[in-house]
């Protein structure tokens, strides 16, 4: 039943929230072979509104990824599916990816030194607040947000991440 509620959303290019008790009680295996993840609804409703449903599949974690999105994600993981996962330019979000890229072998998408650098030279950034993070998988990400000292929000990104999600 889960499955076919989520077939319709995704038909209609709307998106669908997942409890835990909905995955325990009705397992889904997400067919989609390439999986986008993003920290922001503000990056799902760019993508519901204008891509609907020519998006390629998106799961957005809101923050921190709860113990549903761990499982749904880890499912498709061990079924094959590829995860592209990214978080706000911030000391958190390098967190958040470092721990889906060590948990689920995720890979960062558009989360590079020069990812960071093209955001931060278009404005609009606050200052990082909290403890640094390390970036694993490029160093000169961590060492470019400690030097500029600021955060980039991942919707700024927005026209560049569509692109990406955009099925051809």
């Amino acid at each position: 039943m889960v499955c076919d509620w989520l077939r319709d959303a995704a038909d209609f290019g709307i998106p669908f929230r997942l409890t835990l008790h909905q995955l325990a009680t009705a397992p889904v295996v997400l067919a989609a072979r390439t999986i986008f993840v993003c920290e922001n609804p503000a990056v799902l409703r760019a993508a519901a509104g204008e891509l609907q449903d020519t998006s390629a599949a998106l799961v957005c974690t809101e923050g921190v990824a709860s113990a549903a999105c761990h499982k749904l994600l880890g499912d498709a993981v061990r079924a094959g599916a590829r995860l592209h996962w990214r978080a706000d330019f911030d000391w958190a979000g390098l967190r958040i990816t470092a721990g889906a890229v060590a948990r689920h072998g995720a890979r960062p998408w558009r989360m590079t030194a020069a990812d960071y650098t093209a955001a931060l030279s278009k404005g609009e950034s606050t200052p990082l607040a909290g403890p640094p993070a390390a970036s694993p998988w490029d160093p000169e990400l961590a060492r470019a947000m400690a030097e500029s000292g600021s955060t980039v929000m991942e919707e700024r990104l927005l026209p560049a991440l569509l692109s990406d999600l955009t099925l051809t």
